[in-house]
């Protein structure tokens, strides 16, 4: 332990973090009043360390009154006491990231030795140059949450918020790379006076004003000023090293944020993601994801993944495919420690190449999704001596992860297969097919295809958008439960069979089921995450069966079991019953949308030619654009648009009770929401010959599509209440005029016994780079 003063604000911040004018001070009373309170009440013999610590520090009558800064290394010896009370008593001392600090404000006193080796440069002794502390401003907000957050507590009973001093990243000067630390304060031992008769205030008038942090912070700095009050103790610091923990959530992330990257753009995040996991710069990854076209394994360069063993065989004109046929005909876990051995080397040709090109230990790992293969990871080192056995197992929390995103990038490489087949060989909508006929005869004409010049752009100007959607209402959090359902399903079948098993025989120590406690903790399945889930999928696709299958041959007397379990189990059985719903359901749902929509789109077409356009997600968006310039020898009525719009809250009306009328027939109880999106002004469309489809054109009509894609989870402005709801239409517009104009249609609609009475006239929170959105919500008679 340590008795060294280390101020952690910002140079030239340290005046301005206590907030002006509060009375702060670093003082032992409080918690001396604490144990003395413990004393009274303890009945173990822990009151006789409360009794010891109580004479110890009785010994300083001036504990009595705060301590300045500069006294404080003469109460190292008490120091040491309070960790040794707030500490478990066989906890290493050398692995304690603990401290002691001035009440809110990030200025240490005291501290474990391991807790000054993360801050503190060994040589220099100041802090270390990777250390990242908050900004000045952040620092300031911080103190002030904390502040604010101790007086609600304690005065009025009302929780605001805790905002710490975070310490994000550290750069590790072994590893060079960051180590990511949690920091909690413990702020028991404070004690905060009020100098002033404080105001009456309730939960019940001032909970709407804590919605914003900033203008709370505002109106409570005005109803309780900084110096009606004073605050002394000691804040007790504790960091924990989270490095493991980030380094899993960002490999997580980079599986949510798959779909929207670009090739390759998040290979390097990944990689440096690994190697904080395993804790080693000096071990390089490769990912290899297994994609097939016709049966037969290739490479797909576009996923920006890529294996080092594929690369240099490639660079060396060797036979890669045949590489990956042999390797996926026969998949497992390859360990070279020493890439220098002959007899390696005999048995492994390939691993020639590697030595060639430097690497002194390479390790494959197959990697398994629902037990089959979707790709490999490689990990490889041209320093033999970081490659240990401790290596791979500090990688293995990944791979179930690296298995989703493998299972993504086949699914979505199959995705564009199928996508580039659909969008080559379906016909043109018929209601343009003439401009694409018109740009072929000239590119035909002009003799560009000889030349191979690219064809000329085919656009419409001034076009009126319609947007509508229709959505399954929480599907993620439907899809994630029903699977949580049939884990559970899968686990009691799996628990009744090892009881049979152990019932007929008796399971040496090497015959042992494979288990893991968080595994077999099913019924707390409403509490795992999706990456447990992965876990436990895994376990049970890819380990478990393994086992079984050994144990089946080993002792036959049990093999009916496990061929019964086998067969309850298997694709398409009752583990299945709860998904099977759920997919189900959804195609259901969206049959019946899409059958309304194209009815839709029939009747639009018989009135006047126009752009529809239908996409697939969990459930269903379309676009329809409406113009002179779509149809240029057919006049467009003047009230077309008026009466389009109104076909369209009736269509998205009729919609919505047939999804509803639907739900007695679902197997699971799914609910839809649905939206329209009402743009004023006309844009101009394109046809992107890279995506083989119309698209808004300029950067002003930009906006429209930008807004467009960021409406479906708006929620209404200063409310948690998302703005789509079951049974209801939002309609999402700008202008006043826009609103005037769809209450008569709305109005039109109740008449005609479609829609209820009450509309509603919202507001709707500020996105990005989006303000200004308002509403009308009107909810379906169904």
């Amino acid at each position: 332990m340590q008795a060294i003063t280390l101020d952690l604000n910002p140079e030239g911040v340290v005046a301005g973090t206590k907030p002006a004018m509060l009375e702060a001070k670093f003082s032992l009373k409080p918690f001396m009043d604490f144990v003395a309170e413990k004393v009274k009440t303890e009945r173990t013999a822990k009151v006789n360390f409360y009794k010891y610590i109580l004479d110890r520090f009785h010994q300083y009558p001036e504990l009595e009154g705060p301590i300045l800064a500069g006294d404080a290394p003469r109460y190292s010896a008490l120091f040491e006491l309070i960790y040794t009370a707030l500490s478990p008593i066989l906890n290493d001392e050398e692995e304690q990231l603990w401290a002691l600090s001035t009440p809110l404000s990030p200025c240490i006193y005291f501290g474990s030795d391991a807790f000054y080796q993360v801050l503190l440069d060994p040589v220099t002794g100041s802090l270390k140059s990777g250390l990242q502390m908050p900004s000045e401003s952040k620092i300031k907000e911080s103190t002030l949450l904390n502040f604010y957050d101790i007086v609600l507590k304690k005065f009025y009973n009302i929780s605001f918020r805790t905002a710490l001093f975070d310490i994000k990243s550290i750069i590790d000067p072994d590893t060079h790379l960051l180590k990511h630390y949690n920091l909690d304060v413990d702020t028991r031992f404070l004690e905060i006076k009020n100098l002033k008769e404080l105001p009456v205030l309730s939960l019940e008038t001032f909970k709407d004003d804590l919605q914003d942090e900033r203008s709370a912070l505002q109106i409570l700095q005005h109803l309780l000023p900084l110096e009606d009050f004073s605050i002394e103790g000691i804040s007790v610091i504790t960091l924990t090293d989270v490095t493991r923990e980030y380094a899993l959530e960002s490999i997580k992330n980079i599986i949510i944020e798959h779909h929207e990257c670009n090739v390759g753009c998040h290979s390097d995040h990944l990689s440096v993601a690994l190697k904080t996991l395993v804790g080693s710069d000096e071990i390089e990854f490769g990912l290899l994801p297994y994609v097939q076209i016709n049966g037969k394994m290739i490479t797909h360069d576009h996923s920006g993944f890529t294996s080092i063993v594929i690369d240099l065989a490639k660079k060396e004109k060797l036979d890669y495919e045949q590489l990956l046929e042999d390797y996926v005909l026969n998949p497992r876990r390859l360990i070279f420690p020493d890439i220098t051995s002959e007899e390696e080397n005999l048995k492994y040709p390939l691993l020639k190449i590697l030595s060639k090109n430097g690497i002194k230990a390479y390790a494959l790992v197959p990697l398994y999704y629902n037990g089959k293969l979707v790709g490999c990871l490689e990990m490889y080192s041209k320093n033999q001596h970081i490659f240990t056995s401790q290596t791979l197992s500090k990688a293995e929390p990944a791979t179930t992860l690296l298995a989703q995103l493998f299972q993504n990038i086949i699914t979505d490489f199959n995705y564009d297969i199928i996508t580039v087949l659909t969008d080559k060989f379906t016909s043109i909508q018929s209601s343009v097919r003439w401009r694409f006929y018109e740009a072929a005869y000239r590119y035909i004409g002009s003799g560009a295809r000889e030349r191979n010049l690219p064809v000329e752009s085919i656009y419409f100007e001034d076009v009126h958008p319609f947007y509508g959607a229709v959505d399954i209402r929480n599907s993620s959090l439907e899809r994630n439960l029903v699977i949580r359902k049939d884990l559970y399903t899968h686990f009691e079948i799996l628990e009744k069979t090892l009881e049979g098993i152990k019932d007929n025989i008796e399971l040496s120590l090497e015959e042992q089921i494979p288990a893991h406690s968080k595994i077999w903790g099913y019924k707390d399945f409403e509490e795992l995450s999706d990456r447990e889930i992965l876990k436990i999928e895994d376990y049970l696709q890819r380990q478990l069966p393994l086992y079984l299958n050994l144990l089946k041959t080993a002792h036959p007397e049990v093999a009916q079991l496990v061929t019964e379990y086998f067969e309850r189990t298997a694709a398409g059985s009752e583990i299945y019953k709860n998904r099977s719903e759920y997919e189900l359901s959804m195609q259901m749902i969206n049959r019946a949308v899409n059958a309304q929509l194209d009815e839709f789109n029939t009747e639009l077409q018989a009135i006047y030619p126009l752009y529809f356009e239908k996409f697939r997600t969990d459930g269903v968006e379309f676009d329809m654009y409406l113009g002179q310039s779509i149809a240029p020898q057919q006049p467009m009525p003047a009230d077309l648009l008026s009466r389009f719009r109104l076909m369209q809250l009736q269509r998205i009306a009729n919609i919505t009770k047939a999804t509803h009328e639907l739900m007695p027939e679902l197997p699971l109880k799914l609910s839809t929401t649905q939206l329209i999106f009402v743009y004023e002004k006309v844009i101009d469309i394109s046809f992107r010959t890279d995506e083989q489809r119309f698209d808004v054109e300029g950067s002003y009509n930009i906006r429209y599509q930008m807004v467009k894609k960021r409406i479906d989870k708006v929620h209404i402005l200063h409310s948690q209440e998302r703005l789509t709801q079951v049974g209801k239409i939002a309609i999402v517009y700008f202008n006043h005029w826009e609103a005037r104009e769809y209450m008569g249609y709305i109005e039109t609609l109740q008449q005609q016994g479609l829609l209820e009475e009450h509309v509603e006239h919202l507001d709707l929170e500020e996105l990005q780079g989006v303000e200004g959105l308002k509403a009308l919500r009107v909810k379906v008679v169904i």
